[in-house]
């Protein structure tokens, strides 16, 4: 009998916390999380440019990644980023849609996906940008979310205990 998993995204803007609330919630929890391809991607590369190319690379590995981890995960898999964030980058960055990430991303399943808010001051790291608004993201990923009409939910990535409560309910 094939164990049931769901899966639960966390997006937001950088520098929000989403790494860091995937690792307690899959603490919490004791499953498994998905990383943000994208990090490793690039902590890789001798240089920090992205191109249109890269995106539609890392958004094949991040899906990968979920496939294989989902099978070591325990009820709940954590997954640091989606589709739609890599999505908004490829908009936002180069002004173009990705036609991979097109035509897979309304066909994504996620059981929940928690929207962090912006409560955490952005910190620099030798990855971030901050090349626009967190606002700005935020309301993005909110508007894609509606477009796909996929279940969603804000957060405070500080407030574990109420994002805890709102897994459970699912």
């Amino acid at each position: 009998m094939e164990k049931s998993v769901k899966k639960i995204a966390v997006i937001g803007a950088e520098s929000t916390g989403k790494t860091t609330l995937c690792q307690k919630l899959a603490q919490h929890f004791n499953t498994t999380w998905v990383p943000e391809y994208a990090r490793t991607y690039f902590e890789s590369k001798s240089i920090n440019s992205c191109q249109l190319s890269d995106i539609e690379l890392i958004a094949k590995q991040q899906l990968h990644n979920e496939s294989i981890l989902v099978k070591e995960a325990n009820q709940f898999l954590f997954c640091d980023t989606n589709l739609i964030t890599l999505k908004i980058w490829a908009e936002l960055e180069f002004n173009q849609q990705i036609e991979f990430i097109e035509q897979i991303l309304p066909k994504c399943n996620y059981d929940l996906v928690l929207v962090i808010n912006n409560s955490i001051q952005w910190q620099k790291d030798s990855l971030r940008e901050n090349k626009f608004s967190r606002d700005l993201i935020r309301q993005l990923n909110i508007n894609y979310l509606k477009v796909l009409q996929w279940d969603y939910a804000e957060v405070d990535p500080e407030n574990l205990e109420k994002t805890i409560e709102l897994i459970l309910s699912i």
